[in-house]
């Protein structure tokens, strides 16, 4: 079955092919069919492959070839039908296509489906099920009933003594009983929609916090699907973190692979001295980040105030970097701002010559100005966070510096992620923030903390 997007799609590529031999190109496709980025070309691309309307080589451009399949008709699609309690009955006149073989069968309508009341005969929520118009069914045929002279609903139809019985396909729900039910029509075929199948499986992932290994777990997300990442990895094994193993460079490449792009990686990481000597880790995993693709759009330092780490022949180490990696330039920065120390009017310098005189010219001093990307913070409790729960990771960073990254590089209903999520800090500055997140520890133990935390 195509949606009539879909069907338009596809009828472009086959006119556009038979017209000049060659297929069109991703660009040429978005222009005809005025959709918003070659990304939705793509999507489109994806969903007829996946249904056999088209084959294409991967990495070659133009080489999308139509599959000769069977002739196609259109049939209405009359709006949505609860697989669960009743709704009042909707119609929708738009069309869906179907193989034509299907007209042999009689008068066909379609309608999307909403519940999972009939799960256990292969029709879920948002699926799209054909049905043929008739208005009676055999006891065990599923069909569409309207009760109550307004309420349709999609049931498995039984006649008993004195009542009809609609019995659902789901053994969590109940069976409802009528007087009377009009049956409209009898379902014949249904539809896996794809689109929508697509968008509820991207849905459904946020606002969670999963236990995974973030390879894996970063391996089922979508392409170009989060706007922002907030993280600390376990660099230099300096902590215990229940049996983590820190594969920097595949996780690398899955953050630029599921990052949008104008999306952010923030990377807050410092350095191992080992017998005097720095590892440098922070510097060589910034270059690698370059080499997969991210660009190095500032290196921020992560200032803390009370620092406990003192070095006998050093001064005392206060920092850890932020990277901020950028996939092409950011789509979003709303800059921090603090109070300048003199405001109002007063005589400013300018145009300074070659002799060093300042020449002065009256001029207004702004009420504030852009922090820099120097962030201050305290540290332990009561600075990184008052929740005592966090303490029971051996590594939080501040709340306060999750959510500053999140205010600047974000927009409220944007999707945050951690993919070594820990106490959780990052996923819940989000939800503080009106933003979605995901979050992904290896730790059984850290996946319970981080939901505490976030009330789950």
């Amino acid at each position: 079955m195509l949606t009539k997007k879909q069907k338009n799609f596809l009828d472009y590529i086959q006119e556009y092919t038979q017209k000049k031999g060659i297929s069109p190109s991703h660009d040429e496709v978005r222009k005809h069919l005025k959709l918003a980025s070659v990304s939705t070309v793509s999507h489109y691309m994806k969903i007829l492959q996946e249904k056999g309307y088209i084959k294409r080589e991967k990495n070659t451009a133009r080489s999308t070839e139509v599959e000769k399949r069977e002739s196609l008709i259109s049939i209405p699609f009359k709006g949505y039908i609860a697989a669960g309690q009743p709704i009042e009955a909707v119609e929708e006149f738009e069309t869906v296509t179907i193989p034509s073989s299907y007209a042999s069968t009689g008068s066909l309508f379609a309608l999307g489906v909403k519940g999972d009341s009939m799960i256990d005969e292969g029709i879920f929520d948002g699926d799209t099920v054909i049905i043929r118009k008739q208005s009676s069914v055999e006891d065990g045929e599923t069909a569409v009933a309207l009760i109550n002279n307004n309420e349709v609903t999609l049931k498995k139809i039984y006649k008993e003594k004195n009542r009809i019985r609609l019995e659902p396909a789901n053994p969590r729900l109940k069976p409802l009983y009528v007087k009377e039910v009009i049956i409209q029509g009898k379902v014949i075929s249904t539809f896996r929609n794809i689109e929508e199948q697509d968008s509820k499986d991207v849905r459904n992932k946020l606002d969670k916090i999963y236990r995974s290994d973030c390879i894996e777990f970063m391996k089922s997300m979508d392409e170009n699907s989060i706007d922002l990442t907030v993280t600390s990895p376990p660099y230099d094994e300096l902590r215990d973190y229940k049996g983590y193993s820190f594969d920097f460079e595949n996780i690398a490449k899955q953050l630029f692979r599921v990052t949008k792009k104008g999306g952010i990686v923030v990377w807050v990481v410092g350095d191992k001295i080992k017998k005097g000597n720095k590892t440098l880790t922070s510097f060589k995993q910034a270059l690698y980040f370059q080499q997969v693709g991210f660009n190095v759009h500032d290196v921020m330092i992560y200032r803390k105030k009370n620092t406990p780490f003192m070095r006998s022949n050093a001064y005392t180490n206060c920092f850890e970097f932020m990277f901020v990696l950028s996939k092409d330039s950011p789509k979003t920065f709303t800059p921090l701002k603090v109070k300048t120390v003199r405001q109002g009017k007063e005589m400013l310098p300018f145009n300074k010559g070659a002799d060093g005189v300042n020449k002065k010219i009256m001029g207004e001093l702004k009420p504030e100005k852009t922090m820099t990307n120097i962030w201050d913070y305290a540290v332990g409790f009561g600075g990184s966070t008052s929740d005592k729960l966090a303490f029971d990771h051996p590594a939080i960073f501040p709340e306060k510096l999750a959510e500053d990254h999140i205010l600047s590089w974000s927009k409220d209903g944007d999707i945050v992620f951690d993919p070594m999520c820990g106490s959780g800090t990052t996923c819940k500055m989000a939800k503080n923030n009106n933003r979605h997140y995901i979050g992904c520890d290896i730790s059984e133990d850290y996946v319970k903390l981080a939901n505490k935390r976030l009330g789950n």
